[in-house]
């Protein structure tokens, strides 16, 4: 299968989320601008591996072939994840905030860990959560330990505004990626979900490359910056452990 064949397959299954579990074959090609006679064609191999199943009669949803890949998945994590939970397990006591782990996934971030902060109003992250490059203090981490040069390849996707916060310009969004690097962490400010601010810091394996991003999310009225500072330096403190065990 061509390269770009494959990526156009890629594409379809990554549209598939919470807020859209379900698609049809004209909402698949309207959201990737894609032919519909190309659309059934990925739409009916997808079908026959699995990955996709019928929903209805016009719909689609993801096939119990991701219930296997996913047991795959959680073993191919279960290392680093249970390195990190006692860390994570430390900083979510102290804060009581919902504190996550989160690895690189195509061009994506994906959630392979999380503890659920235990206040009344509180930013659930869950299991699984798929959230694009191009927003989040989680993914600012990520795409800042990827060399520079690759960036394009990263946010060749078309930005949406999934708040008013969200940074759709990819210039700027650069910019803060490169501040990002700079200063060792990342911060998002409703830039995914509404009044919810985020700071994130680099996992690093033994080679030096980033493996994760261990994050910290909250209700904006209680992540003051002076909040932020002190979650950032639970998260430093603890990243380097967990940085001293994966070593």
């Amino acid at each position: 299968m061509e390269s770009t064949s494959a990526h156009k397959i890629l594409d379809i299954l990554l549209l598939f989320n919470t807020t859209q579990p379900e698609l049809t074959v004209d909402e698949i090609s309207n959201q990737l601008q894609i032919p519909l006679s190309t659309v059934y064609r990925y739409i009916r191999v997808l079908t026959e591996k699995g990955f996709l199943e019928k929903s209805g009669t016009k719909s689609y949803r993801l096939g119990l072939r991701f219930v296997e890949l996913n047991r795959v998945a959680q073993g191919s994590n279960r290392d680093l994840r249970l390195i990190a939970l006692p860390s994570m397990k430390r900083i979510a006591d102290q804060i009581i905030e919902t504190v996550s782990l989160m690895r690189l996934f195509n061009k994506y971030a994906i959630c392979i860990e999380s503890i659920e902060g235990q206040h009344v109003v509180r930013v659930i992250i869950e299991q699984g959560r798929l959230q694009p490059l191009y927003t989040g203090a989680s993914s600012k981490v990520l795409l800042a330990g990827i060399d520079e040069s690759d960036w394009d390849n990263y946010l060749d996707t078309p930005t949406e505004a999934i708040t008013e916060n969200t940074i759709t310009d990819k210039d700027i969004y650069k910019n803060e990626v490169r501040l990002t690097r700079e200063r060792g962490y990342g911060i998002s400010d409703g830039e995914i979900d509404d009044g919810g601010r985020a700071v994130a810091v680099p996992l690093y394996d033994r080679f030096g490359k980033v493996l994760a991003a261990l994050s910290v999310e909250g209700p904006s009225f209680r992540m003051t910056d002076d909040k932020i500072q002190d979650y950032l330096k639970l998260l430093l403190e603890e990243a380097e452990t967990i940085r001293h065990q994966l070593t």
